[in-house]
This record gives structure tokens, sequence and C-alpha cells, in this order.
């Protein structure tokens, strides 16, 4: 029962995502499985009419038959174009399923390590597993063509049943249409019977197979990726791996297609049972038609009607079924699917709007906030609390590992608190509408990622953009002039990937484009995490002097390693073990006892 919703809910999936593919496919397959069936038809009337000396039937079933065919095959051409892109349509919606749920998963979730884990395994179980909705689809398109061809096999063969032995000799009571009918049948029962259990048989081995392969293909799917990335070419070349790389290359490829010759004699070991099963039962109606035609209790004219729709049957049946049973071979790795779509999503509790202010005047205050991760009970960050007021700069600071950038994540509502409540301007922000919330916050994180677009389309998020804005935006943090110099300026790619002309700029240089993206959408907060870290020390000199410049009236919020940087801020969070155990000022800190005199003191010597 488990099953059977399991593949209800996938079958439903697929028709809801290709509604028009479906309907396109029924009419593709009714119309192409068809047409031999058509030819069929009128080549045992035209031998019947020659039979019958009717040659004035003759000229009328030549025209019926070609103004047919050539209907048939015009509604296929018409159609195909139009079916190969709805096709193609449904199956990038198909593989882009899992990585459209990471972005509509909680973040905690998505940032789990044994989630991204799952994701990987889905992304290989798509073009691997017999019941991954992709595969499905491709089953279902040659078990619906056999089905076509199986119900046309069934009528054209019906004649064959409805045969009057009544004038047979006594001898031939055998061939009673009833008998033989029975007999077919209980071939058919058995032979698929035959079939369910190889298929069973098959999946096992498949799914124990694809367990043995999870590892292989996870390691031969990162080493292709790093020798197709430019960047790992340095240190390939320094140590000397290309050897190393292509040799784990070519062993993988070796365990690929031993994988493959393994596939195919399990395939050959099924099929043969059931196609020789096929050809027996082939044989048998073939025998039973001649006897009937000889005996003169059936026209000799439906000898190739009977025969063409047995031969056509008996080539498609097999392979309907065996497509057939595959599809429902690996309900396990199909339960997995499901399992990761039905992660929670983000909640969007709230429905409050966010009030636009042109003031600026977002308060936000921390009261009793404690945040632990999914599946564990370990606090990571613990009784937070405090206010933070309009317009001043506020420096996170602390160890590794001592929830500065988990802090930033729960003031930006990707992490809801376990307990406890985070207010902006008095209202719990879980009332707020999730999107709005996050329309308050310009943020750049230290993992920060550009992508292979236009830098001005990098720099809005948007397909379009603001060019004075972008380009005002990259004037303040003094990148400008080198964007002006270049021939297509903001409309300029960035990296290859996507534009022979584009341009590979510099660590640094990303990490202003970054900065300036949060700049550009002028949110009230400003987020920094390490925003400077890949800046040289001048640059990151000038862009602190003129940080009140950059986030003007702003709140501003940002991570830093480097503590001569908190000296620009108004006020440092000191972070440890999950705790804010210092506030204040540079002045009044370094003067304090404690973990920022600390931390000053380990660093201090460098700024000397």
């Amino acid at each position: 029962m488990k099953n059977i919703r399991l593949y209800k809910r996938a079958f439903s999936d697929l028709f809801h995502l290709g509604k028009k593919y479906h309907f396109l496919l029924i009419i593709q397959s009714a119309v192409s499985s068809s047409t031999p069936f058509i030819g069929f038809i009128y080549v045992t009337q035209i031998i019947a009419a020659l039979s019958n000396s009717q040659m004035n039937r003759i000229p009328a079933l030549i025209i019926q038959y070609l103004t047919l065919t050539f209907l048939l095959q015009w509604i296929s051409s018409m159609l195909q174009p139009v079916f190969e892109r709805e096709d193609a349509i449904l199956m990038r919606k198909l593989y882009a399923i899992p990585q459209k749920k990471m972005l509509t998963m909680q973040y905690r979730y998505a940032e789990d390590s044994e989630i991204r884990e799952k994701l990987d395994f889905i992304n290989r179980n798509n073009v691997s597993s017999q019941s991954s909705l992709p595969i499905l689809k491709v089953r279902m398109k040659m078990v619906l063509a056999g089905f076509f061809s199986t119900i046309w096999g069934v009528i054209l063969l019906f004649p064959l049943f409805t045969v009057d032995v009544s004038n047979l000799p006594d001898q031939y009571w055998f061939l009673n249409p009833f008998m033989i009918l029975i007999g077919f049948a209980g071939m058919l029962g058995f032979s698929i019977w035959v079939q369910v259990g190889q298929s069973k048989k098959s999946g096992k081995y498949l799914i124990e197979l694809f367990e043995k392969v999870a590892r292989i293909n996870a390691v031969y799917s990162y080493e292709d990726d790093i020798l197709q990335d430019v960047q790992s070419g340095k240190e390939i070349r320094l140590y000397q791996l290309t050897d190393k790389m292509l040799k784990n290359v070519e062993e993988d490829d070796a365990f690929s297609l031993k994988i493959v010759a393994a596939n195919y004699k399990l395939f050959k070991k099924m099929i043969i049972p059931t196609s020789g099963l096929f050809q027996i039962m082939n044989y048998l109606i073939y025998a039973y038609i001649g006897v009937l035609v000889l005996l003169g209790a059936l026209p000799i004219a439906l000898i190739i009607q009977l025969s063409s729709a047995l031969s056509q049957m008996v080539s498609v049946f097999p392979g309907t079924i065996q497509h057939l049973m595959m599809m429902f071979s690996a309900p396990d790795t199909l339960a997995e699917y499901y399992a990761f779509l039905d992660l929670p999503d983000e909640k969007v509790i709230g429905s409050l709007p966010v009030e636009k202010r042109l003031d600026h005047q977002y308060h936000f205050k921390l009261d009793q906030v404690s945040f632990a991760y999914p599946g564990t009970e370990e606090r990571v960050l613990k009784n937070l609390t405090g206010t933070f007021e309009v317009g001043k700069k506020y420096a996170v600071v602390g160890e590794n590992g001592s929830g500065k950038t988990t802090f930033i994540k729960l003031l930006t509502r990707l992490y809801e608190p376990t307990s406890g409540e985070i207010k902006l301007n008095k209202i719990n922000a879980r009332k707020y509408d999730l999107r709005e919330y996050f329309d308050l916050f310009g943020v750049v994180f230290q993992d920060y990622h550009l992508l292979g677009f236009s830098l001005g389309q990098n720099i809005s998020v948007q397909p379009g953009y603001d060019t004075e804005q972008g380009m005002h935006t990259l004037e303040q943090l003094g990148l400008a002039s080198h964007i002006k110099a270049l021939p297509k300026q903001l409309d300029t790619y960035i990296s290859t990937e996507f534009d022979e002309s584009g341009v590979n700029f510099s660590g640094g240089q990303q990490q202003k484009i970054a900065i300036a993206r949060a700049l550009y959408k002028d949110a009230p907060v400003m987020v920094l995490d390490e925003p400077t870290a890949a800046l040289d020390p001048i640059t990151e000199f000038e862009i602190y002097q003129h940080f009140d410049q950059l986030v003007q009236d702003k709140t501003a919020f940002y991570i830093s390693h480097r503590l001569s940087s908190a000296k620009f801020c108004d006020e440092i969070l000191v972070f440890d073990r999950g705790e804010i155990v210092q506030r204040g000022s540079h002045k009044e800190l370094v003067e304090e006892d404690g973990k920022y005199q600390e931390l000053w003191n380990a660093q201090a010597q460098y700024y000397q």
C-alpha cells in the first residue's frame, strides 16, 4: 500500500508538470502505433478483393490506404517538433526539482552537509534509478507505445478467436477458439509471472550495484569537476598530479564499463526466457492459423492480417512488460527522493507587511535568543539579549566557532531561533512576511558567489539594471575607473562561461563587486561577513576610512577577524562559545580585562 501511494504521487507529479507533454505523447503514440496496423488491414482487404475477383474495389482501397497513411504521417510530423520541445522542457523541470527544493527548504537544512549529500545522491539517481521521475517518464513513453500496439494487435487478432469450427471434423476439437484463447491467456500469464520474478531479482541486483558504485560515481564527478576547473590547474601542475588524476579517471571509466557489461549480461538473462515464451506462442498461433486455412475455416486473405499483427505484438509486448516491471523496481530510491522533497520549507508564518520607512528607523532587539541545529540539543547560541540602535555600526568579533555567523543568520531570519524572540520595531520578527523582511538586509557573506552573467546583472541581481546607480556603487569602492576602461563596461560578463569576451576579475575585485551588490540594493541594514578578506591592506584601509559614506545612515553589522577594523565601529559585540561576553567601543574594551583584550593583544604585534 505504501508503494502504491508512492508511485501514485510520482505519476501525479509527472502529469501535472507536463500536461501538454502527456497530451501530445498520447496522440503521438496512438498515431505512430496505428500506422503499421492500418497497413495490415488494407493489405488484407486488397488480397481479399483479388481472391474474390473484385478488381473494381482495389483502386478505392489503395487511395484510402495512401490517404490515411499520409494523414497519419502528416499529423506525426507536425506534432514531432512540438512534442520534442515539450519533452525537453519536462526533462529540465524534472532535473530542476531537487535544486529548487534546496532554495525553498529551511536554510538550516540546506546548509546541512548530510542534506547536500542526499541532493548529490538524488541527482545521480535521476540518471540511473529505474524509479526516478526522469526515467519513469522515459519508460512510460515506451509502455504507452507498446500499449497501443497491443490494443491494435488484439483487435486484428480477434477474428482468429471467432472462427466457426462447427463444420470441422471431430478430431480437430482442440481448434475450438475458446480453448485456444484459454491456452493463449495461460501462456501470457505465465510469461508475465516469469518477467515479474526476473524484474524483482534484477531490481535487487541493481540496488546492490548502485550502492557499490555510489562512491565511485561521486569520486568520478568530483575529479571531473577539478579537471575542468581552470583554477585547480595550478596545484595539479605544481604537485605533478596530472598523471595520477588521469589514471584515476581511466580506472573509473574501466569500472563503469564493467558495470555496463554486467548489466547487459543480466538483461540478456532476463529477456531470453520471456522472448522464448513469446516465440513459442508465436509459432503455435501461426500453426493454428495455418491449420484453419488448410481446413477452410479461415479465409486466405486473413493470413496477412493475423500473421502481421501477431509479429508486431510479439516484437513489442515483451519489451513493454519489461519496461513496466522496471518502472516499479526501485521504490526505495523513490521514497528517498520524496523524503528529501518533504523536508520543511521556509516557514512563511508571518503575514504582516514591513513598513517602508525612508528614515530607516528599524529597531532590532534580541530577547533570550538561543539556537540549536536540527537533530541536536547542543545550543550554538545561548540566551542572546540586547538592543541595536538605528544607524550604528556594529563589529561582531570572536574566535572561529564562537557563533558570529550564526547570529547574523538569525538576525536575517535565514534561521529561526530555537527559543527566545527577535523583535523588529517591538514586534516579533516571525510575524512579518519573510520576503519583505529579507528586503531589509543588504548582505555580503564571506562565501559570496558571483554568477557568470554580466557585471551589471551581478550587481543588481536582476536581468536589467540602472547603469548610473551601478557605476555609482562601483565608484564608491574605487572600481569604476577600471570598469569604464572595459569595452562593454557594465555589460562585461564575469568569466568566459557564457561569453568568450568575459573578464576574469581578481579576488579583491570580485569582493568589491559583492559589496557593490549589497550597496546597490540600498537596504536599510548592511551585513558584511569578512567584507575585506581578499583586499590588500591599503584598499582595506581606504574602505574603512570611507565606511560611513558607504553605509550612510544605515545600521551595519559586520564580522571581522582583523580587530583593527573594529576600531571604525561605534560598538563591538564580542562572541565566545555562543554568548555575547562583552559589548562596547574599542577604547572601552581594549582597556577592560576580558576576551576582546585577549584577542587584541594577540594581534596587536602585527599592527606595530
